[in-house]
């Protein structure tokens, strides 16, 4: 016999019971309850909100709302709305020129939504005729520009060039070497996934929530794979957008080990970050992981995680010492890949969004379902990936569609990466003579006399100057920008004008002025585990060989030491002291030879803690 429902007297009963106190008593008001926001989108809206509020303090009386069909409040609302926005408008202008239309269109919706929030909606028909205005009367009183930025697609073959670059070439000094297995690592599941950035890293959107890739959202496996044998894979989850609160339809994505070359297994840099972070509950090394055998019955095993590091980061913020527990931000990241990307000889600027785009793009080219696509990507409206992502070319080949011959795609390829503006002979110094001219122009004399007259200022405030010393600090914060970037217009205008000829094969190419690739083959040496890395990667060799695993041990190296320091003895202290005799103080760390050039005595003692003379 079934259980006898409730009636509705005894129901109500039951709530006040468990909690529900008298309307009088309840404590809930009136207010309309609205969708929580992230704190970014909440952040835009403030600052709309700021700047019309500031309107309102400059012209008395301004308003956004007009009662509908009454012509006097409808026209001064569409008077108070032009001027506001056209203001907006030039004050935006005064960053530079070109200004675009739909920034311009984005700041106004961001005001309609935070008035809206407020409870002092903008009335509908002043809300879509400033949308027009905008495209239309201001457009052309601004100049503002319709051009929208142009979809790049990291195609194979530039991902192979801005790998080799990032192992081979990079001459750039990061602040600890695991760095290098992060990015390496994001690169190939951004690519493999299709993921966003602010699903793996903390997104501009989700300011202070802590929210990302945590080792939670991770899980390894020993599965048993079509030849009978032990293979590792590794499923991520995305906090994907617009599904925070929907977690159950997070995307969730597999990557399996056997890939080659080295530096295309997706396995690798994860395996090794998380050998170093120590993460595994009953497993240390690699050597005892790869000793797991095939499970016989077909079920896989799973590797656990430490359960107390649920909730903390994959990618985490370095210092010099190592990991620091927070959580990478997006815009670090993304800086990172388009400073990368310029190293490598790209002129464009290589985003997550590019990798992204052509992971799509190939899902749907290789035949996967519309479904299978949406999951891929984490979409929810099929309309998206034609109007986002879907490149611009059109993938139909004319010439076979007539003639009836094979249908040819690699010619569309090649146009798909043509937008990074690949040059590998690209400048990234100015040549000396022109750096010297530069050095002797009026402005560039100005910004250098002002700098040294700070420094000269500084040292007689010493470490207490107070609020004097805060203003000439940040004065000359702004001048050493000033001075970038003359000398970064400088060299953009060189790299315009810079002949771009192909070496004819067999011959050599003409070197750059100052081939900074050449730094790292000079200084590699100094690096064991990097030197072997830039060879060891691309072999095509298993993850299990010998080669394979000696490359594993190597970049859990670096996840786990910083060899700047590791590879210098002479820079350690001995004994807690000074290694130079004449000294012998008492020195906690060791502070880079590029600092001591520039600091004073007195903020030296700082820094390296030394007790007081």
């Amino acid at each position: 016999m079934g259980r006898k429902k409730r009636s509705a007297e005894k129901f109500w009963d039951d709530a006040e019971a468990n909690g529900l106190k008298p309307a009088a008593e309840s404590g809930v008001n009136g207010d309309i309850v609205r969708k929580e926001l992230e704190q970014g989108t909440s952040d835009n809206y403030d600052r709309m909100l700021d700047f019309w509020d500031e309107y309102k303090i400059r012209n008395k009386g301004a308003t956004l709302t007009a009662e509908t069909g009454n012509a006097i409040e409808i026209g001064k609302a569409m008077i108070d709305a032009k001027r506001f926005i056209e203001g907006v408008g030039r004050a935006t202008r005064n960053k530079g020129e070109g200004t675009s239309m739909y920034y311009i269109l984005q700041l106004w919706a961001d005001l309609g939504a935070g008035l809206a929030r407020r409870g002092t909606p903008v009335s509908s028909i002043v809300s879509e005729s400033i949308y027009h205005y905008i495209r239309g009367a201001l457009r052309k009183l601004l100049g503002l520009s319709e051009d929208r930025r142009p979809r790049h697609f990291v195609t194979l073959a530039y991902l192979i060039i801005l790998t080799k670059h990032l192992w081979q070439k990079d001459w750039h000094q990061y602040i600890h070497p695991r760095i290098l297995v992060y990015d390496h690592a994001a690169s190939l599941n951004f690519t493999y996934t299709s993921s966003r950035v602010g699903e793996h890293f903390e997104s501009g959107a989700r300011r202070g929530s802590g929210r990302g890739l945590l080792y939670k959202d991770i899980v390894f496996i020993v599965f048993k794979n079509e030849e009978g044998m032990a293979e590792l894979a590794v499923r991520t989850t995305r906090d994907a957008k617009g599904m925070t609160h929907t977690p159950h339809k997070r995307p969730k994505h597999a990557l399996y080990e056997n890939m080659e070359p080295l530096y295309a297994n997706p396995i690798m840099p994860v395996l090794a970050i998380a050998i170093a972070d120590e993460a595994f509950q009953d497993y240390q090394t690699v050597e005892d992981i790869f000793e797991i055998p095939a499970p016989p019955d077909g079920i896989p095993f799973e590797l656990r995680i430490k359960k107390e590091l649920d909730q903390v980061p994959f990618f985490q913020v370095m210092s010099a010492e190592g990991p620091t527990g927070k959580i990478q931000t997006a815009g670090s990241h993304s800086k990172r890949t388009v400073d990368a990307g310029h190293r490598a000889g790209m002129g464009a600027n290589i985003t997550f969004r590019a990798k992204r785009r052509e992971a799509l793009v190939s899902a749907d080219a290789n035949g996967y379902s519309t479904a299978e696509r949406m999951k891929f990507g984490g979409h929810t409206d099929p309309n998206v990936f034609f109007h986002s992502y879907m490149d611009d070319t059109s993938t139909v080949d004319g010439q076979s569609n007539i003639f009836g011959g094979k249908r040819r795609t690699v010619h569309i390829d090649a146009f798909r990466g043509l937008s990074l503006q690949y040059d590998p002979q690209r400048l990234h110094s100015l040549p000396a003579k022109v750096e010297d001219d530069l050095s002797r122009r009026l402005d560039f004399i100005q910004i250098s006399k002002e700098l040294a007259a700070l420094g000269d200022r500084l040292q007689e405030l010493g470490t207490s100057g107070g609020n004097e010393g805060q203003e000439v600090r940040n004065r000359r914060r702004q001048l050493y920008l000033a001075r970038c970037k003359l000398m970064s217009d400088e060299l953009s205008q060189w790299q315009a004008i810079q002949p771009r000829k192909i070496a004819l094969e067999g011959a050599k190419p003409e070197p750059s002025v100052g081939p900074r690739s050449n730094f790292f083959n000079r200084v590699r040496h100094l690096d064991p585990p990097r030197d072997r890395l830039a060879s060891s990667l691309f072999q095509h060799v298993s993850l299990r060989s010998p080669q394979g695993r000696i490359a594993l041990h190597d970049m859990i190296t670096l996840c786990r030491e910083n060899p700047q320091v590791a590879y210098r003895p002479s820079l350690r202290p001995v004994n807690g002291r000074c290694p130079v005799p004449s000294c012998a103080r008492t020195m906690i760390k060791f502070v880079f030879p590029y600092l001591l050039a520039s600091t004073s005595f007195e903020k030296l003692k700082l820094i390296m803690s030394f007790p007081p003379l």
